[in-house]
């Protein structure tokens, strides 16, 4: 891969390109635990979400842009409550052409460098197919640890019901 590739926080302007790398990614694998109806959001509801998401310190997108198209994402989810609002709920996804390209190791980097420097953050939790043993070894490689597996946490129209791996991260920041 010569052409540029750009890391970078997601921007209300890339609403239509977000949710077209998110149907893309909807069709071409199994692995994601995305709900259908989360793809159906107008390009304006979608704008205004990116706009809303951008004003809280707790929550992250990323997006890697290669040849003027997203190509992958990284997210971390995390509530307003504040009993909970330490955790983040992370999902990395890459088109599958690019995969073994580094991108979801660079975009899962990001997501660590960016959680060690929020104080609001303190544990990254994140829910991986046993089947998806390229996804669960990268996290495996970043720190994350087993919590416990869900037999049965997802079904997959063609290859029926499949073991969700629980995996979570602890942020300890350093005291200056």
């Amino acid at each position: 891969m010569s052409e540029e590739v750009t890391l970078r926080a997601v921007r209300p302007a890339d609403a239509a390109a977000l949710l077209k790398l998110l149907r893309q990614l909807g069709q071409e694998t199994p692995f994601l635990l995305a709900d259908a109806t989360d793809l159906d959001s107008s390009v304006s509801a979608e704008a205004a979400q990116l706009q809303q998401l951008s004003q809280t310190t707790n929550n992250l997108l990323l997006v890697v842009e290669f040849d003027g198209q997203l190509v992958g994402m990284a997210r971390v989810a995390a509530s307003l409550a504040p009993e909970i609002q330490h955790i983040g709920e992370v999902g990395v996804a890459v088109l599958h052409e690019l995969w073994g390209y580094g991108l979801g190791t660079a975009l899962l980097e990001e997501v660590l460098t960016w959680a060690q420097a929020n104080p609001s953050i303190r544990r990254l939790e994140l829910t991986v197919q046993e089947r998806n043993q390229r996804a669960y070894r990268l996290y495996q490689k970043l720190n994350f640890q087993i919590e416990g597996r869900s037999e049965r946490g997802f079904y997959d129209t063609q290859d029926g019901f499949q073991t969700v791996i629980h995996m979570a991260r602890l942020i300890d920041h350093k005291s200056k």
